[in-house]
């Protein structure tokens, strides 16, 4: 790696970092982004916003509306980064043969 792509991953990790710190997770939506961003599994967010207590009318949250959330039109900076981070993950399952 050469020093001036080191200092760009630096920056952008930089940059996730303070993104991370300062968002407002204060509605369903951005809490789904905002677990998105950090876990990466549209799953793993499902588990962890059902133990929080979300509900999705009177059933619980599915992976599929997470899916759904983070395909909308992005609202701001972190949620373009996680529709970013999941059009590469589906790619790669798509490679593996997983979907």
């Amino acid at each position: 790696m050469k020093i001036e792509e080191a200092r760009d991953r630096i920056r952008e990790l930089e940059n996730y970092i303070e993104q991370i710190n300062n968002y407002q997770a204060d509605t369903f939506e951005k809490e789904s982004i905002f677990l998105y961003v950090q876990l990466e599994s549209v799953t793993k967010v499902a588990v962890e916003l059902n133990k929080k207590g979300y509900k999705v009318g009177n059933r619980k949250v599915i992976s599929k509306d997470v899916s759904d959330i983070i395909r909308t039109k992005a609202t701001d900076d972190l949620h373009a980064m996680a529709k970013k981070l999941f059009n590469n993950n589906k790619g790669r399952a798509q490679k593996r043969g997983w979907v």
